[in-house]
């Protein structure tokens, strides 16, 4: 038997890839939580980051490359397509405090711990029932 395709035989069983879902490790160091994310491919452009309600949402996309003119694709095993992860952090958290990088595809986020509550000594105002909130003293 002739095959026009003489590699299309060895790849008729292989699983399709399914869609891009980056697989991430969350670790706590000194207090803080650190997310590290593979995404290879990305740069800091390709990727968003935002706090919502609790929740630190990335989101992305990982484009598959377009094939040169006279290819064809014979396996395709890697991971396509837009993705989101949403992963709960701490209340208190200060967005503003959060730091993201990207290296060599590995996206790595440090949500620093909650600073405490400072202390406050409530003062009830005479007369009106009004109150005021004061620091309170050491």
């Amino acid at each position: 038997m002739l095959l026009t395709d003489p590699f299309a035989p060895l790849f008729t069983q292989m699983p399709r890839a399914a869609t891009f879902l980056p697989p991430a490790d969350v670790t706590v160091s000194e207090g803080d939580l650190v997310l590290t994310l593979d995404l290879p491919g990305l740069t800091a452009d390709d990727v968003s980051i935002e706090l919502v309600d609790g929740f630190l949402t990335i989101r992305g996309e990982r484009k598959r490359p377009q094939p040169a003119d006279g290819t064809t694709s014979v396996l395709s095993e890697r991971a396509f397509g837009s993705f989101t992860r949403r992963i709960a952090v701490p209340k208190g958290v200060d967005a503003d405090a959060i730091t993201a990088s990207i290296d060599n595809g590995v996206l790595s986020l440090i949500v620093p711990k909650p600073r405490a509550a400072a202390a406050r000594t409530i003062q009830i105002a005479s007369g009106a029932g009004q109150t005021q909130l004061e620091p309170a003293t050491a």
